[in-house]
């Protein structure tokens, strides 16, 4: 569309988008049928500078300079956060088995009897450990004076089978719940975001920037939430080539300064860089 139609354009529609910024005028013109018209009549460049411009009208900027602008320093370049998958590994706690060593019985699958103290013996329960059997006024005959006799309970064994694992020693690994995987943070995952700006500063910015730099996070955001940037799709990857970069790490990519915009092949409008 020439730029005098475009500007006529934008003044008689763009106070239907007041209080919008780029990206959200850009979805609304794809996705709201009120707006179906506009998305019949803009072509996919068309549709970006209108998108980048409307906001510009709106705070009473001059738009013909604005438009100027936008046409000689639009430019895609691709912001791609590195950020945690957490893909499953074997748990380092139980060394994949799920199971553990059962805590209560450190692994032995018995614990001290508890009738006993582990003694293995216990008051004999005709003379109350007393020895003597008081009705005759004589040595008690089950303990033979002793007092004790065999626990019942351990049968003189001092220990028995420990309750919490049920005597097998291991117990369900709580880390991995049992299942002998936990998720890592050593591996990262790219998502990739398109990115339309005409701001001549970020141009310069990105054009010194190499392929895989890292810049600083405030500058991303700075990027990113500005009036002068409109995102044009979101979509995720996994690439081996970012392997073991820290989470959160941010990379932006100067790709290229004017690129051809066209729609894209399956009909629905989106622009494609």
């Amino acid at each position: 569309m020439e730029k005098h139609k475009l500007l006529t354009l934008v003044k008689k529609t763009g106070k239907s988008f007041k209080n919008q910024n780029p990206t959200g005028i850009y979805r609304m013109i794809l996705e709201n049928n009120h707006y179906e018209a506009l998305s019949h009549v803009l072509n996919a460049k068309d549709l970006v500078i209108y998108s980048l411009l409307v906001p510009r009208f709106n705070m009473d900027s001059d738009i013909d300079e604005d438009y100027d602008r936008i046409e000689y320093n639009m430019f895609t370049i691709e912001l791609v956060e590195v950020y945690n998958t957490e893909p499953e590994i074997e748990c380092e706690e139980c060394g994949g088995r799920g199971t553990e060593n059962c805590d209560n019985c450190d692994g032995t699958g018995e614990v001290e009897c508890d009738v006993c103290d582990g003694s293995g013996e216990e008051d004999c329960r005709y003379c109350d450990g007393s020895g003597m059997d008081e009705d005759a006024g004589e040595e008690c005959d089950m303990c033979e004076g002793d007092g004790k006799q065999t626990c019942e309970h351990c049968n003189g064994h001092t220990s028995e089978s420990c309750n919490y694992c049920g005597g097998d020693g291991e117990t369900g690994c709580y880390t991995c719940d049992s299942t002998g995987k936990v998720e890592s943070s050593d591996s990262s995952e790219i998502t990739y975001t398109d990115f339309v700006s005409w701001s001549g500063r970020w141009k310069m910015f990105f054009s010194r920037l190499k392929h895989d730099e890292q810049v600083d996070i405030e500058d991303a955001d700075n990027f990113y939430n500005n009036n002068q940037t409109l995102i044009l799709r979101d979509y995720q990857e996994i690439s081996e080539d970012y392997q073991g970069y820290e989470n959160g790490d941010t990379f932006l990519f100067n790709m290229e300064e004017k690129p051809n915009i066209n729609n894209r092949a399956n009909g629905k409008g989106v622009v494609v860089i």
